[in-house]
């Protein structure tokens, strides 16, 4: 009984911090060619074809370091006898969030200017997977992340 307890928590380790993975910001689907997914924003936000370019080599850059880095720490949690928490895997999740944006705010703000950086990081953190919003979209409630589809066709 107690391996099937393990092999059930294990699995629902995986599960969370997979979901956190494919949660990183919406460039992270690579079933859609990434400027192809980010023509809308990188248009609304009027950036210039180097701009587009640098940012979206950016992003990419980011979300295979992003996916690297959930990987080893899923095999970390593998690896380790100690199981976390629900409790604590929502703490590590929240936290990876924040470090996440924080990141990548940075970077982009090396590129663009930092009111174009905020309105582009809320887009993707409205993007995310939305497994970690209760299966729906938009994060937090921004204009530009909420508001977006209405500005299609």
């Amino acid at each position: 009984m107690m391996h099937f307890k393990q092999k059930i928590r294990t699995a629902l380790i995986t599960l969370t911090l997979a979901t956190v993975a494919v949660s990183t910001f919406a460039i992270g689907n690579r079933a859609v060619d990434p400027a192809q997914r980010m023509s809308y924003i990188f248009s609304q936000l009027n950036l210039t074809e180097s701009q587009q370019a640098e940012a979206l080599d950016l992003l990419i850059a980011f979300s295979a370091d992003q996916r690297s880095q959930m990987q080893a720490q899923r095999e970390a949690m593998r690896a380790s006898d100690t199981r976390p928490t629900r409790d604590e895997l929502l703490a590590l999740r929240d936290s990876h969030r924040s470090a996440q944006t924080q990141v990548l705010t940075d970077r982009l703000n090396t590129l663009l200017a930092p009111e174009i950086t905020a309105e582009l990081v809320t887009y993707l953190d409205a993007h995310r997977g939305g497994m970690m919003n209760g299966g729906q979209r938009g994060g937090d409630g921004s204009s530009i992340g909420r508001g977006h589809g209405k500005h299609h066709g």
